[in-house]
């Protein structure tokens, strides 16, 4: 759950100038892991939902209840995280099935952006040719002399950044809108709306 949220919140911020997406969300999720169990180390003894809440800092006497409810609307949050959670676990799932971890797709993401960009153009070419797309799923293969020929990237390029390709090509078949969505801001281009 912890990593879930991670990767959400990662994907949220994401800033193209900041590098590349995957290595950036990996460190998220493991400085949000380490943060979590510091924390938990730390709050060992269980709070009653009773108890008051003033501090040195903080003059409000109120039951703790009533300091949660106050604050802001955290069911639609709630609801949205956990729609992400369950979407990133189903294409985890999916990935799983050509071979591939989040960690595997951290570490074969382009790390230059004249390489990224080219990953970016093979996309572009699977994209507006969803026979593509049908291939790798029936084949668990990347088509990678069509993606060459057609978005003219170099196959070795293509080869070096497969396990990356795959799992972005997946988060483009249906069913992974929020996914989809959010990859619109990382790699450009509308297309949150179906293959």
């Amino acid at each position: 759950g912890i990593a879930m949220f991670a990767f959400h919140e990662a994907v949220m911020s994401y800033d193209r100038s900041r590098g590349a997406f995957l290595p950036l969300a990996a460190l998220s999720i493991k400085n949000r892991l380490i943060d979590f169990r510091r924390r938990e180390r730390r709050h060992t003894e269980v709070l009653s939902l009773d108890e008051r809440r003033s501090t040195a800092d903080d003059e409000d006497d109120r039951p703790l209840v009533e300091t949660l409810a106050a604050e802001k609307d955290e069911l639609a949050e709630r609801e949205a995280r956990l729609a992400s959670r369950a979407e990133i676990a189903e294409f985890a799932a999916q990935l799983k099935e050509f071979g591939i971890t989040l960690f595997d797709v951290t570490e074969s993401c382009p790390r230059q952006q004249r390489t990224l960009e080219a990953c970016g153009r093979a996309l572009a070419h699977a994209r507006a040719n969803p026979g593509l797309l049908e291939r790798l799923l029936a084949t668990k293969k990347l088509p990678i002399s069509d993606l060459a020929r057609g978005s003219g990237v170099e196959k070795k390029t293509l080869e070096r950044h497969r396990t990356y390709l795959v799992a972005l090509l997946l988060a483009y078949t249906n069913g992974f809108e929020i996914i989809r969505g959010h990859l619109c801001k990382i790699v450009g281009g509308g297309g949150g709306d179906g293959r």
